[in-house]
């Protein structure tokens, strides 16, 4: 897990390619709706950092959905990625990698 906010300018010594060369996967999870800062980090990541050389499936986004933004903290399950969308997107794309280890559940 690499939180980008410590690679600005965004990534310049491609520190999640090289992670992405020890798990083959990609998520990315970004409070935006999708297609916003989510589109940028994959264009960064497959495009100008050519890590779709190392990936072994397609990457996955979890993006905040979308919305008109919430005033509340009522309105954040809504609109922002909470910890079990998270968690059901990441065990996804294990359940790809190891039908076996993380069989589905959902």
């Amino acid at each position: 897990m690499i939180d980008i906010q410590s690679l600005i300018p965004f990534d310049r010594h491609h520190r999640i390619v090289e992670s992405l060369k020890k798990t083959n996967r990609l998520v990315v999870v970004d409070e935006d709706v999708p297609g916003g800062a989510t589109a940028y980090i994959l264009q960064q990541i497959l495009e100008e950092q050519q890590g779709y050389y190392w990936l072994d499936s397609p990457p996955k986004t979890i993006p905040g959905k979308e919305h008109r933004p919430a005033y509340g903290t009522d309105g954040n399950y809504w609109s922002k990625p909470e910890v079990e969308h998270v968690f059901y997107g990441v065990y996804e794309l294990m359940h790809e990698v190891n039908p076996r280890k993380y069989p589905k559940f959902f």
